[in-house]
């Protein structure tokens, strides 16, 4: 058994679905607090959707207006009040392309992803340059995992704009999820190289060359870092990269920095654990395994890491006590059960 094993890597999530999947034009409007008719039965009505409604008592044939309503509704999350005003729209006006993108950002606001893809579909068919249902087009493959799809639409997205640095960081996601390492390095770089802003490339990037084990990983890292000096991501997987290389004065005081932000954060609790225990100071590891325990107290890892280091201190029920926990946490943490049954205790 070695200190290696108690890294923690959190299952990587797609960055470009973090929040909304597609990235919606609508604003929020009126107060947090504010009821509609529509909404709640009442007749106090928010001054936006009372301007749309005398709108349309103006001009009932007016397509546009119940899409700018049914956006309002979708701002509210009523979802219904939003399809019936997205259908009156299309039963007026069927030849709008983005009156069809509106309607896909719906579909997918209520997970009917297929509709979603139709409504896309017809709106590129329509407006076969329509910049934004490409984009979300190709999102919208990547989504569902259909990688070669998605990178066509990208193409196409780069055609009508060779700038386009959010194309290029979907196309390095695309590799990415591929397997093509090489490839999405070239591509988030690209993606930076038109916005020196973008965040997210910069993750990934430190990421991708972090596994490549390439030093430029730590540039992209600070380069997250100065955009974001308070992202949890950024701190958690800049220290992760530095323990990798075993630099832990480093590591440890970037670990420090997401204590900072959230004292109960239990991989940065864990994996100064775990530092501790591969520079030997076991009463410090004990400590943050400790605590990581008392943040998360039905996580096993927490257990195991506690019971390995009293293992290693010598204080064998201890470490008995901790493994058999952690096998009430999990019955099938196999190095618990492993450790467990050399310990020579009763």
């Amino acid at each position: 058994m070695t200190g290696d094993f108690f890294y923690i890597r959190p299952a990587m999530k797609y960055l470009l679905l973090i929040g909304t999947f597609f990235t919606l034009l609508f604003c929020s409007c009126g107060n947090k607090g504010s009821k509609n008719t529509a909404l709640s039965g009442s007749d106090t009505i928010s001054a936006e959707l009372k301007a749309i409604n005398e709108l349309l008592r103006e001009t009932p044939g007016n397509a546009k207006l119940y899409v700018k309503r049914a956006k309002y509704y979708m701002n509210k999350k009523d979802y219904n009040a939003a399809q019936a005003d997205m259908s009156r729209a299309l039963s007026i006006d069927s030849t709008q392309a983005d009156f069809y993108l509106s309607l896909a950002d719906l579909y997918f606001m209520v997970n009917k992803t297929g509709a979603s893809k139709t409504a896309l579909e017809r709106c590129h068919r329509l407006d076969p340059a329509n910049a934004d249902c490409i984009m979300k087009l190709a999102e919208l493959y990547f989504y569902v995992r259909k990688y070669q799809e998605s990178l066509n639409f990208l193409d196409e997205a780069l055609k009508l704009d060779q700038y386009n640095s959010k194309a290029y960081f979907m196309k390095g996601m695309n590799f990415k999820e591929s397997g093509d390492t090489t490839k999405a390095i070239s591509s988030m770089q690209t993606a930076v190289e038109q916005d020196n802003t973008y965040y997210n490339a910069y993750i990934q990037l430190g990421l991708l060359c972090g596994v490549k084990h390439n030093p430029l990983a730590e540039d992209y890292y600070m380069n997250a870092l100065r955009l974001q000096p308070r992202s949890p991501e950024a701190l958690y997987d800049f220290a992760r990269y530095l323990q990798d290389l075993k630099n832990y004065p480093r590591a440890e005081v970037l670990y420090k920095q997401l204590l900072a932000l959230n004292d109960k954060n239990f991989d940065a609790l864990y994996n100064l654990g775990v530092i501790g225990v591969n520079q030997k100071n076991y009463t410090g590891a004990l400590g943050y395994f400790t605590q990581a325990i008392t943040a998360e107290p039905r996580n096993s890892k927490g257990y195991y890491g506690r019971g390995y280091c009293y293992q290693l201190m010598g204080e064998l029920q201890n470490a008995a006590a901790d493994y058999r926990y952690t096998l009430t946490l999990d019955p099938e943490f196999e190095p618990a059960k492993a450790a467990l049954g050399k310990l020579k205790v009763n």
